[in-house]
């Protein structure tokens, strides 16, 4: 299986399937691809970023313009993770978020709030450490962490949450 996209290089439509399972971040092989492109022999190496509702569940951004939207007015739980590009601790959470996303689809929704970019957001819910993990259940805050926290405990307050929803 896999999803089918196209890419533009120099000019030129290359169609290419990236395999099932495959996780934002990682890197694919395109074997040959060099010759379709460029008229040269040699393998072309692509970072994959999967948006969610690509045929993969994931962890979508959300911002101050689409939060209400977006977490407040979901019909599922949402989980939003407050984080800033520079915070090493966000971006261990991130990886995190991204496995959880994948194992509660079409259960929980997943979000990241870039508190940088989105000041309004964060000063609303007074996030003022980062990473901060809000899960919010029909528009009301249900739980809150702060710091890098593991899988498990992320886990077990997600499960709690759906246990009251």
């Amino acid at each position: 299986m896999g999803v089918t996209r196209v890419l533009v290089r120099n000019g030129k439509r290359l169609q290419v399937k990236v395999p099932s399972g495959t996780r934002t971040g990682e890197t694919v092989l395109l074997r040959n691809a060099l010759d379709d492109t460029d008229g040269i022999e040699g393998d072309i190496l692509i970072r994959v970023r999967i948006e969610a509702g690509q045929g993969q569940p994931g962890v979508q951004a959300v911002s101050d313009a689409t939060f209400e939207a977006e977490v407040l007015k979901s019909p599922l739980p949402a989980l939003v993770d407050f984080w800033a590009p520079w915070c090493g601790p966000c971006r261990a959470l991130a990886l995190v978020t991204e496995r959880l996303a994948g194992e509660y689809a079409g259960r929980v929704k997943f979000f990241k709030l870039n508190v940088d970019e989105n000041p309004l957001a964060s000063s609303k819910y007074q996030v003022t450490s980062i990473p901060t993990v809000l899960l919010f259940n029909q528009g009301r805050i249900a739980d809150m962490s702060v710091g890098a926290v593991s899988e498990q405990d992320l886990k077990s307050r997600i499960e709690a949450l759906l246990g009251r929803s």
